[in-house]
């Protein structure tokens, strides 16, 4: 780089510091993305497997466990959350079994499935994601006017293995997360209803959970 240009570059970056403290973004994010291109993290999942569901053709099937008192205030939150991560999967390629398949074969069961085995003789399938919810609220404590997501949970992936009738499912991941959503501020009730922001709320979980399984650019935005 020439000295002439050299002052006009410093200029840039001070200006977009300048710009990245007033608007809260993450410093290192947007330097980083201005000097050597948008940064991709890589996923969890692949971190720990060296499994990439997309380039390696791996089909997954998709399931999702609460324990009953979390249907009281949102009778679908299991098929909800299934639908939005699976629609994820799709818009990054990773093969799915549809939904309404794996719905099908839980009815036929009265909704319960007791192992991964069951799963993994049934589909046609490479990996068994279990998101197992262990509780989610959407009000403030102590504030019954304010709205604010929590989420506690793991998440499970069986690698399915052997063929027809030897088929088998073993444990490959393991991940606790939690979400709380908004950060900084809770929302009023006279914002929204209650159902508007289940909606909304349910959709940032499937979003944090799907990034655990492809790799995204840093400067995606979370929905």
């Amino acid at each position: 780089m020439t000295r002439s240009r050299l002052p006009l570059r410093l200029g840039v970056i001070a200006l977009m510091i300048l710009s990245i403290q007033m608007s809260g973004c993450s410093l290192f994010v947007m330097a980083g993305k201005f000097l050597m291109g948008d940064p991709v993290a890589e996923s969890q999942f692949k971190q720990r497997t060296g499994v990439d569901l997309r380039k390696d053709k791996k089909k997954v099937v998709v399931v999702c466990s609460v324990p009953e008192m979390l249907r009281q205030e949102n009778a679908s939150i299991d098929h909800d959350l299934v639908e939005s991560i699976v629609r994820r999967f799709r818009v990054r390629d990773i093969e799915t079994i549809p939904p309404r398949d794996v719905d099908r074969w839980l009815s036929s069961l009265g909704g319960v499935w007791n192992s991964p085995q069951e799963i993994a003789q049934k589909f046609e399938a490479n990996y068994i994601i279990h998101v197992d919810l262990e509780s989610v609220t959407y009000r403030e404590p102590n504030s019954p006017n304010m709205y604010r997501g929590n989420c506690l949970g793991n998440v499970y992936v069986y690698e399915i293995r052997g063929e027809k009738k030897d088929k088998n499912a073993f444990l490959v991941f393991q991940h606790e997360f939690s979400s709380t959503y908004p950060q900084l501020h809770p929302v009023s009730v006279d914002q929204s209803s209650m159902r508007s922001f289940q909606e909304k709320y349910i959709t940032r979980v499937s979003d944090e959970l799907a990034r655990l399984f492809y790799d995204f650019k840093m400067t995606e935005e979370v929905y």
